[in-house]
């Protein structure tokens, strides 16, 4: 019983590490230009890039799909301090260019 205990609290661990893990990081900046090159330019795109990385590394756009990112968008958007309007742009932007599901 304690060996499927452990087993099961050593999954969890390694599921929150590896949910955190991964992604841009905001503070190499070669790096981040380059990924952000592919993108057109829109306010979308500008919000994305100035608040997502404020808490975190970046989780570009094609690392979920349209049908994830709204409901991320509105955890994090109260987390970004995001109006209205900016959390719709960020939505558009990242939903545009998500994986295909």
């Amino acid at each position: 019983m304690q060996i499927m205990k452990t087993l099961i609290q050593l999954s969890l661990i390694a599921t929150v590490l590896w949910g955190c893990a991964g992604g841009l990081n905001p503070n190499n900046t070669e790096k981040v230009d380059a990924a952000f090159a592919r993108y057109e330019d829109s306010e979308g795109k500008a919000i994305f890039r100035e608040k997502c990385a404020k808490c975190h590394s970046f989780k570009l756009p094609e690392t979920r799909t349209a049908e994830k990112w709204p409901g991320i968008m509105d955890r994090m958007a109260r987390k970004a301090k995001l109006n209205d309007d900016q959390k719709s742009a960020v939505v558009a932007f990242v939903t545009k260019h998500a994986k295909a599901s």
